[in-house]
């Protein structure tokens, strides 16, 4: 039992690095989204990553603000579901604005971005545009 819904509690989300030690945001329609997906499969759904507080942010590397450092975001996975099953399914669920394939990880990105979807796919340490042709190449 959770204390931000049947499945899932606030330590779930928390960032994982040691300057922290805990610190967490989460958007509640992240939340709604992963409960979801873990009814559809029956089975829970697993988070990699969800937050990162600013002094991790930094670590990687990253040029542009994270969603992750909004709460908006999480790597996930499914123990016994293929990450291309899974992104399959994430697909259908309207509050996730934006989706990534992570071949070499086994695991999604999904957010609750706002604006436009996005649909991307990790490749070595580039993150591509999804299309047909990546499709096709990862049964997506």
């Amino acid at each position: 039992m959770g204390n931000l819904s049947e499945h899932f509690n606030h330590k779930d989300f928390a960032c994982r690095c040691p300057e922290c030690k805990g610190e967490y945001r989460i958007h509640l329609g992240l939340v709604g989204a992963l409960e979801q997906i873990g009814g559809h499969f029956r089975k829970k759904v697993r988070i990699a990553s969800a937050y990162w507080c600013d002094a991790f942010h930094e670590k990687q590397n990253k040029t542009r603000r994270s969603l992750h450092t909004m709460g908006k975001a999480a790597h996930i996975y499914i123990e016994g579901i293929s990450a291309s099953d899974l992104f399959k399914y994430a697909e259908t669920v309207p509050e996730l604005r934006g989706i990534g394939f992570y071949p070499k990880e086994k695991w999604i990105h999904i957010d609750t971005r706002q604006g436009d979807p996005a649909r991307f796919i990790k490749e070595g340490n580039d993150y591509l545009p999804l299309t047909s042709e990546k499709r096709t190449k990862y049964g997506l």
